[in-house]
């Protein structure tokens, strides 16, 4: 068979298989950041939940504040008894202090409210820092099974363009030049196996003179309508027994 043909048919398999793994690497951002999102996710509710930890606080502080005022308050007004002169006022004064201590009691009852929800946060946050923890190291070991992948693609990568640049280097440049714009043209497929007598890039049937001067394989023959230079299963198997 021509020896061209044999090395257009290698070429597209180092082409593909490049093809193949710079897809791969260009993809590499993208898994890592699919790789990354549940923790992103376990982080950034943590961090609400802090923030609503951070703001609970302030809020007991805040009611801590006013029940120490109220109290303060309710025991200004109960010194006054003493200060009384007539029933009716003794009633009014009293009437007041009711009202200040149930003032106080509602305050007193919100900053428990407020102490029991703190507790319930901190419990919260906890169990997430674990489920943060447990999601780091998930993704940093993902991480580390993707860069080692990538690596490994990365050097095969090397190697193949060097193995494609030195078989390139034999192939008669107005047949390369052509082989290049096919591939091009056609995703990385210039080459085609002529199977049942029908090109298997566009998958068309071809004229029988054609199919037969594809069998013979004395000369480089294109499909018709695709284009692509054509070669036939047995000149894979030539090329194994050679």
């Amino acid at each position: 068979m021509n020896l061209q043909l044999q090395y257009l048919i290698n070429l597209q398999k180092f082409d593909l298989r490049i093809f193949q793994i710079q897809d791969q690497l260009r993809k590499a951002p993208e898994l890592l950041k699919s790789a990354e999102a549940p923790l992103h996710d376990v982080l950034t509710r943590l961090q609400a939940l802090k923030n609503t930890g951070e703001s609970l606080v302030k809020q007991r502080r805040s009611a801590e504040r006013e029940l120490a005022t109220q109290e303060d308050q309710l025991q200004k007004i109960r010194n006054r008894l003493s200060e009384l002169k007539t029933n009716k006022e003794y009633q009014a004064h009293l009437f007041e202090i009711e009202l200040a201590r149930k003032k106080k009691d509602s305050i007193e009852e919100n900053v428990l409210e407020t102490m029991e929800r703190v507790e319930q946060n901190e419990q919260a946050v906890k169990e997430l820092e674990e489920q943060a923890k447990e999601a780091q190291q998930n993704f940093d070991a993902e991480k580390a099974r993707i860069e080692t992948q990538l690596a490994t693609l990365a050097n095969e990568l090397a190697d193949l363009e060097q193995q494609q640049k030195t078989l390139a280097e034999m192939v008669e440049k107005p047949l390369l030049a052509r082989y290049n714009r096919l591939k091009i043209m056609r995703k990385g497929y210039a080459v085609a196996q002529l199977r049942d007598g029908a090109c298997g890039g566009c998958q068309l049937q071809l004229p029988p003179q054609l199919v037969a001067e594809v069998k013979r394989g004395n000369e480089l023959m294109d499909c018709s309508y695709c284009h692509r230079i054509l070669y036939m299963a047995h000149h894979l198997e030539a090329e194994t027994t050679e």
